[in-house]
């Protein structure tokens, strides 16, 4: 049996202009098939075919790693801005701690008689262990802490700056601020005023008095002096 498909293809006639056009329309298919590939490319941010191992997405976790060790830190004390409304809750945070230190301070005094030492600092403020008020009440028997729950660090993590004056007056109080650094613009400082508001309003006190004082009667004049006294002898 002839197999006149064999034959047709042997004996086919050639047609050079019908070639011509085959080969340049498989060249155009070739051509946009190259661009397409280069435009997916360009749009993935990369040639199709990179592979990247374990050791490059190792070093991509580790730099982002020490980058946030590095960050994070500095942004809770505050060395990176993050804007004046951060700036500014801080700083107001440090002068309402600063405050309530100040009154507590002033407390301390009224008690005591004087602030404490520099050695001492801001520590007897909060003396609540029974040795620590053993030890306290030993040096300073009015103390009738404590003062405050705990002292805090000032919003930077840094300790608050005191130092009793040797001339007596207000002691120094501040924080360092967001440089943690003494005497620099940043520096934050209490209300003068907080340190004698216990002086002004004893109501916190509870008639509370130092022991040199009581029994004492503080009077306007004379005769309202004896005649509280007679009152007083009626409840010994």
């Amino acid at each position: 049996m002839v197999d006149y498909t064999e034959l047709r293809k042997k004996f086919k006639a050639k047609n050079p202009q019908l070639d011509e056009k085959r080969r340049k329309k498989q060249l155009a298919i070739k051509k946009i098939a190259r661009e397409y590939e280069a435009k997916k490319a360009e749009i993935a941010g990369g040639a199709p075919d990179l592979k990247k191992g374990p050791l490059f997405y190792g070093m991509v976790v580790l730099v982002l790693v020490v980058a946030g060790s590095l960050v994070v830190p500095a942004i809770m004390r505050g060395d990176l801005t993050l804007g004046k409304k951060r700036i500014e809750r801080n700083e107001l945070n440090a002068r309402k701690s600063m405050d309530a230190l100040s009154v507590a301070l002033g407390r301390y005094k009224f008690h005591v008689g004087e602030y404490p030492s520099a050695e001492e600092g801001l520590a007897p403020l909060a003396y609540r262990k029974p040795k620590e008020i053993m030890t306290v009440r030993r040096q300073h028997p009015g103390w009738d802490g404590p003062y405050i729950n705990h002292v805090v660090k000032d919003p930077w993590g840094n300790d608050y700056f005191y130092e009793p004056r040797p001339e007596g007056g207000n002691p120094i109080l501040y924080s360092k601020g967001p440089d943690g650094r003494a005497g620099t613009d940043d520096d934050v400082l209490p209300d003068q005023l907080s340190f004698d508001e216990p002086f002004r309003d004893t109501s916190w006190t509870n008639h509370w008095a130092p022991c040199e004082l009581r029994g004492v009667v503080v009077a306007p004049d004379e005769a309202t002096k004896l005649r509280v006294q007679e009152q007083m002898k009626e409840y010994e």
